[in-house]
């Protein structure tokens, strides 16, 4: 039969345990979060480059589409990329704003939930 001291030996490594695991939960937790948030700054990035090389790029078609058209080479192939390039920062100061505002209601809802 276990001797009462072993088993109170064994009941506080087990509390001890139990509080490495609680620490170890804690320490581990802000990783994952901050993986995520790495992984969604990566995917605005991605967002807004995509949308700057298809605003050029449709601009710059558009442009050399009617130059070809209208033979008015290359006035308005320039005019269209520079309507491209006006075009590629309103949708990067849309993104920006969007994020921003999702930020703020974040913020937001956790002030409240606290």
């Amino acid at each position: 039969m276990p001797d009462p001291e072993d088993r109170s030996s064994l009941t506080d490594l087990d509390k001890r345990l139990r509080a490495a695991r609680e620490r170890q939960e804690q320490v581990n937790k802000p990783a994952s979060s901050n993986r995520a948030e790495a992984a969604g700054g990566m995917a605005v990035g991605f967002r807004i480059s995509v949308e700057i090389v298809a605003a050029l790029m449709m601009g710059f078609g558009i442009g050399y589409y009617l130059d070809t058209l209208l033979g008015t080479k290359p006035w308005l192939m320039i005019i269209f990329f520079f309507l491209g390039i006006g075009a590629a920062f309103v949708n990067i100061l849309r993104v920006a704003k969007q994020l921003e505002n999702k930020k703020h209601f974040r913020d937001n809802r956790e002030d409240d939930a606290e």
